[in-house]
């Protein structure tokens, strides 16, 4: 029972950890996710560590922590299972819980109040969903949050050697994960918010030299490495990236202005947390919540001024926002029973909804499919939730509100993905055909195709071409009268119409690009 008490927070940790690794396999790899995992795979089956490729072709967009550590991950589970190459991610979103939890213990919070604010983290809609659509930024951030929190417990306290290293070691890993970006959005909004509450950075010259050293040369020997070795590839690469900042996807400077959305089910509470202290002279507001209040603004500003805009790109910012939002969570979990509060009407209406949803979901979902062990589940919290809200035990309710929303996903995550496709290709059965063959594409595939076909795929040139016999991946439909195929002397062994994807064509999820041809020719 002292153990249960004692370490609650990190049992609660490997609870969701366990229940994550088992649902979030179900989720079919995105383009995103594709580069990562088929750069990952090249690097264990041809030994290229220092200089990854994709389908054979140099991969230095990103740098390659992140791929490392999921080439790693397969190594050491020996298998070929998605969710071998997931779990590194998965595992740095609880790093950000946990960074959440002792940061929160930092800025005065107590280790219930702390336990929240990690899970809000955890369970903020956005950070969930990086781990799939942009897997290289859930590397990057985390290891920068776990640093800035290293820094304010030095600013806070002092500087020692041992932390200047540490400090400059996570920056420089998170420069590894996806270059400077989170130093970007997180450490420099993070410094001018510190200074603008605490007027001052008590650092000295010496400890700022000591943690630059070591985050550029941790942060900047790969980059060293690839120049000397392939610099031409790597400059075109950097210009590139560079242009895509001003002249691809560009968007208007407020549509971050939206950010809080993607915080989920924290919508409320999180856009509440950042103006009531300001409109509400009864809530006093001390520099730590100040502190986390500038972080977020500022982070979204930096963000504002970078014409390129995603919606990826605001995560960082969900995570001072977790913090902020647990300012707001205590003052109502402390206030609750007093009656005329009117600064709890957001959270009321917050609990309502969620409490609609908890109802509403798992009706439909058993109207349709029958009962289920999740949808049952999910009423019995969801009027756990609506019984604690009534009688304004909130500390009880923040706690069902965060255990309904992965209870939620666990049985709408099987339904969204469930392969509904009569069409679907098999790998194993397609591997078959190619194990012995090369493999070539008429046109520019994508990386998920490549990564579902497990074979790298090259650029059809015919008359580089010496095999007698070899496989085409092509959007035509060739047949023994086509001209490409008689002027080639070409013969049509086999056809095979691919359709990778586990959905209809009439979903929003069909992805066109995952449906293709693939045939093997012979010459005569």
């Amino acid at each position: 029972m002292i153990f249960l008490k004692k370490y609650y927070f990190l049992i609660i940790i490997l609870i969701l950890l366990a229940y994550s690794i088992s649902t979030f396999n179900l989720i079919e790899v995105g383009i995103m996710e594709a580069r990562n995992f088929q750069t990952a795979k090249e690097m264990v089956e041809d030994n290229n560590w220092l200089l990854p490729t994709l389908n054979g072709e140099p991969r230095y967009q990103k740098p390659p922590l992140p791929t490392w550590l999921t080439a790693f991950s397969v190594l050491l589970f020996n298998s070929k299972s998605i969710i071998f190459y997931r779990i590194p991610a998965i595992l740095f979103l609880f790093v950000i819980g946990i960074t959440s939890y002792f940061f929160s213990l930092k800025i005065k919070f107590n280790k219930q109040e702390s336990t929240i604010n990690g899970l809000i983290s955890l369970s903020s809609i956005y950070i969930i969903a990086i781990i799939f659509e942009a897997p290289w930024d859930i590397f990057a951030h985390s290891f920068m949050f776990l640093a800035i929190y290293y820094l304010f417990s030095s600013l806070e306290n002092k500087f020692t050697l041992k932390k200047n290293i540490l400090i400059g070691l996570l920056i420089g890993l998170s420069i590894m994960s996806k270059g400077p970006i989170s130093i970007y959005v997180l450490l420099i909004p993070f410094l001018l918010s510190y200074l603008i509450v605490y007027k001052k950075i008590n650092i000295s010259i010496s400890d700022l030299i000591q943690i630059l050293f070591v985050s550029i040369i941790s942060g900047g020997l790969w980059y060293i490495y690839v120049y000397i070795q392939d610099h031409q590839t790597l400059l075109d690469t950097t210009s590139q990236e560079t242009k895509n900042w001003f002249n691809y996807n560009l968007k208007p400077f407020y549509y971050y202005w939206d950010f809080f959305i993607n915080s989920g089910i924290w919508l409320i509470p999180a856009i509440t947390s950042l103006i009531l202290p300001f409109i509400n002279s009864k809530i006093s507001i001390n520099k730590n919540h100040l502190l986390t209040c500038y972080w977020v603004v500022i982070s979204v500003i930096l963000l504002s001024l970078i014409p390129e805009k995603k919606t990826r790109y605001i995560v960082p910012v969900l995570m001072p926002l977790a913090l902020n939002t647990g300012f707001y969570i205590n003052y109502i979990i402390k206030y609750s029973k007093q009656k005329t509060i009117s600064s709890l009407w957001p959270i009321y209406l917050n609990f309502i909804l969620i409490s609609i949803a908890g109802i509403i979901i798992p009706t439909i979902y058993i109207y349709n499919y029958g009962f289920s062990f999740f949808s049952t589940i999910t009423i019995i919290i969801a009027l756990s939730f609506i019984y604690n809200f009534y009688k304004r035990k909130f500390d009880k309710v923040i706690y069902l509100k965060i255990i309904l929303f992965f209870t939620m996903i666990n049985f709408i995550l099987p339904q969204m993905y469930l392969n509904t496709n009569t069409n679907y290709t098999s790998t194993d059965k397609l591997h078959h055909d190619i194990k012995e063959l090369k493999l070539y594409s008429d046109y520019n595939i994508t990386p998920d195709l490549i990564w579902n076909l497990n074979k790298k795929v090259k650029k059809l040139e015919l008359s580089k071409i010496n095999d007698s016999i070899f496989a085409l991946i092509s959007n035509e439909n060739f047949d023994a009268t086509n001209i490409n195929i008689i002027e080639n002397k070409l013969i049509i062994n086999k056809k095979i119409e691919l359709d990778f994807n586990t959905t209809t064509e009439e979903s929003d999820r069909y992805k066109y690009r995952l449906a293709t041809n693939f045939y093997i020719l012979s010459r005569k």
